[in-house]
């Protein structure tokens, strides 16, 4: 129907349409309007509008939530599909995740679900379909109750972990001094130490299971050693490594992880954000340079120096390009990449977005989110039509600045 020839809106959804805008309705208004009209003839040319009004100007997530929901309900998932692009709550993603496992995109709903369980790991309804997806995939599940699972895998954690605690901290002729655990994930824990013939303050990352890990230790240690002169600044510089105890000694890295400036919502430490990503994406568009893909892209692995320079951490699954990757850390890896697709640049790119969504997220002013949302877009974009490479993100912020 041309647009000369469509019959006015009614007042309700005119007005409707003006939420978000000066002088529109509030968010708790516009959902009552919604309710209201949902009860009406109008409903299907209502939800029309509003999907061609977020195409245009983003509605408020729980607006565009409820939209998509009675989308959903009248039978039209492009419409829904429209109108959760650029939705990144965890209803928002869950009802996505239902949608791309209705149309068959296994993977698609895979990732989408972890990255709400990387938030909140008892979101209702979560856990029960990361384990229907992973079954449907043929995996096993992390996160299922069997002996192997994530119930009965917390008691032999909690033993392990501090048994290996015990033991770092009491070897004998260990060259550093352990003052304090400072993070701890899926290959080791990382304890700020001291080397006491240097009096340097290092960080010390112990592997879980030395033995088995040796050479993923080594591999860890090689990589970094190696771009740190191919690559230039922005990546943790190895001092030392001992692969019969299962040791790396790295450099310190006294403005924390981007981790934990993210939980704790340190808005000093966290803004400008272009002060941080440019010279990020920079350190990563050189790694990719070098021929190397990192794999592990995730605010875990992005570190601080004291003067807040960024830099790049934890090697440990990174591979030359052209290689088959290991698996990547929930959350973070792409769809393909679940599915078993082999991995390029656009990899790192996909996870730098995730990153980036994570501030953002956790910033959350309107400002922020008009400002950066685009870039997480393009970098979380399907394959095809995401950025190809860390260096289009550099440039892409570049550009934004320049403006």
């Amino acid at each position: 129907m041309k647009e000369a020839n469509r019959p006015p809106l009614p007042p309700e959804v005119a007005r409707l349409l003006e939420v978000g805008r000066p002088g529109g309705p509030s968010i708790d208004d516009a959902m009552a309007l919604l309710r209201q009209i949902r009860r009406t003839p109008h409903e299907a040319r209502t939800l029309e509008e509003l999907t061609i009004r977020h195409t245009a100007s983003p509605l408020p997530e729980p607006l565009a939530l409820a939209a998509a929901s009675a989308a959903i309900d009248r039978g039209e998932p492009a419409a829904a599909f429209a109108l959760l692009n650029e939705a990144s709550s965890s209803g928002a993603l869950m009802l996505r995740a239902d949608l791309e496992a209705d149309r068959g995109d296994t993977s698609a709903a895979l990732a989408l679900v972890e990255r709400v369980l990387l938030r909140d790991i008892g979101h209702p309804g979560a856990r029960e379909r990361h384990l229907r997806l992973r079954q449907a995939m043929g995996l096993t599940s992390a996160l299922d109750g069997g002996p192997g699972g994530w119930r009965g895998a917390q008691g032999a954690r909690k033993e392990r972990d501090a048994r290996e605690t015990t033991w770092i901290a009491s070897e004998p002729d260990t060259p550093y001094v352990i003052h304090r655990e400072v993070a701890r994930g899926g290959s080791g824990v990382v304890y700020e130490a001291e080397d006491r013939d240097l009096g340097r303050r290092l960080a010390l990352k112990m592997y879980h299971e030395p033995n088995r890990q040796r050479e993923q230790l080594l591999h860890e240690a090689r990589v970094a050693v190696a771009l740190s002169g191919l690559a230039g600044p922005g990546i943790v510089r190895v001092f030392d490594v001992d692969p019969d105890r299962g040791w790396i000694a790295l450099e310190w890295a006294g403005g924390g992880a981007l981790r934990d400036r993210i939980g704790e919502g340190d808005r000093a430490a966290l803004l400008p954000i272009e002060r941080w990503a440019l010279p990020l994406a920079a350190t990563l568009a050189r790694v990719h340079d070098a021929g190397w893909l990192h794999l592990d892209v995730k605010p875990a692995n992005v570190l601080f120096a004291r003067d807040n320079a960024p830099l790049l951490t934890d090697f440990g699954i990174a591979r030359r390009q052209g290689e088959h990757p290991a698996a990547g850390s929930l959350g973070y890896a792409s769809p393909e990449r679940i599915a078993g697709a082999a991995c390029d640049e656009r990899e790192d790119v996909y996870g730098f977005g995730r990153l980036l969504e994570d501030v953002i997220q956790r910033l959350n002013t309107p400002d922020i989110v008009a400002q950066w949302t685009p870039l997480v877009s393009a970098c979380v974009a399907p394959r095809m039509s995401r950025l190809s490479s860390a260096h289009a993100i550099a440039q892409r912020i570049s550009e934004a600045l320049a403006r």
